[in-house]
């Protein structure tokens, strides 16, 4: 399979639909010794599944086009799902059975604290990790069997924090983190606090909060108003940043809110409604593109899922197409797959090209959005220097 992936996995999808039922049958099933067993690993379950779910449906379905093509040498792909649970002892415990079953490849994690629990395993066993959405700084820049179809947190934070002093000239912001999450989080606040206290600007209060503990946001935005700043960054999952929202709202604290990708998903608007209106978002995805590849993907997930995709889903659509072509170099083996996809160069993806570095880092465009009457809305496009 060649850089015209996508294209040729949706053509061969418009064609050849399966219900989802007779997929998840395909996929599931024992099986035979000619199929590569391929895993997937994200939460699936608890009230912050939302990214996971939507990265396994993208995956899902990739396997499903994947298939319907021909598969890999002529060998379909099996996909061995298992939820997380959004915990530290859930991810090792889900990349563990994978590793012990023989999988080729993990797709996975979808959040960035059980990606970094999982990479001692996955380096131990030598098989490769590829995560849709986990970015953070951490996992940046190591020789190791590790890779990734999202920028991770670096120029992005720098980006966004430069937007928001200089294009919105807001000198002083508040920020509030989920510690839940604290391998994005903590790597988040790193990057982009760097790049907003270099211009000049000022942080007039951080504060740090529990999801799972069910924190009191009202006491929390109490303590951050009294420290009269000009926005508010807000680094949480949809659901939460979306509460805090109306929080705000029924406070009435009228201040530009920004939020970042992990975020970005059709809950925000959901649960946020007009609380959320106008909030500006470090984007992961262009899902406002025209391309014909990303509408003909959205079309397709819709008739399977009966829902729009999120970025998490698009990303988790790439990480399968990628794994893909870099198995076809491979035979369908686990030996040389690191190499494979290290040399994976300007792949077509959905809307944009990508390439990935000696590190497993992708290169790659980003985008700074904002919800705009109920829908997400790109602002501009970052781009990133293409080898």
């Amino acid at each position: 399979m060649g850089h015209g992936l996508m294209k040729n996995l949706l053509r061969c999808a418009a064609l050849i639909v399966l219900p989802l039922s007779i997929a998840a049958l395909l996929l599931y099933g024992c099986g035979n010794n000619g199929d590569i067993p391929v895993g997937f690993a994200g939460q699936l379950t608890g009230r912050q599944a939302e990214l996971g779910v939507q990265e396994r449906n993208g995956v899902l379905l990739a396997v499903e086009h994947i298939n319907a093509s021909g598969g890999i040498a002529g060998r379909p792909i099996r996909l061995m799902i298992r939820d997380d649970l959004g915990t530290p002892e859930g991810a090792k415990i889900a990349d563990q059975e994978l590793i012990k079953a023989g999988v080729v490849a993990i797709i996975g994690h979808a959040t960035s604290s059980q990606t970094i629990i999982g990479v001692p395993l996955i380096n131990a066993a030598h098989v490769v990790m590829l995560s849709p959405t986990a970015t953070t700084q951490d996992l940046a820049g190591l020789d190791d069997y590790f890779f990734r179809v999202i920028p991770p947190h670096d120029r992005r934070g720098d980006i966004f924090a430069r937007h928001i002093c200089e294009d919105r000239r807001i000198k002083r912001l508040a920020v509030m983190y989920d510690s839940d999450n604290t391998a994005y989080c903590r790597s988040y606040r790193d990057s982009f606090c760097r790049a907003y206290l270099s211009m000049g600007c000022d942080i007039a209060g951080e504060i740090w909060f529990s999801s799972s503990a069910r924190p009191d946001y009202d006491v929390l935005l109490s303590g951050l108003h009294t420290k009269a700043p000009d926005g508010l960054l807000i680094v949480a999952s949809d659901h939460d940043t979306a509460f805090i929202a109306q929080r705000m709202l029924l406070m009435n604290w009228k201040i530009p809110m920004f939020t970042s990708a992990w975020a970005q998903t059709e809950i925000l608007i959901k649960k946020g409604g007009r609380a959320v209106e106008g909030m500006e978002i470090e984007q992961a995805y262009a899902l406002n593109s025209q391309k014909e590849t990303l509408l003909n993907f959205k079309k397709l997930y819709q008739n399977a899922y009966g829902r729009a995709p999120s970025f998490g889903a698009a990303f988790g659509y790439e990480a399968a197409g990628v794994l893909a072509a870099a198995l076809e170099k491979t035979g369908g083996k686990p030996e040389g797959l690191r190499k494979a996809l290290s040399e994976i160069k300007n792949f077509s993806g959905l809307v944009d090209a990508f390439s990935m570095d000696k590190w497993g880092d992708v290169i790659r465009p980003f985008y700074v959005g904002a919800v705009h009457k109920g829908k997400f809305i790109d602002l501009k496009r970052i781009d990133s220097g293409m080898p």
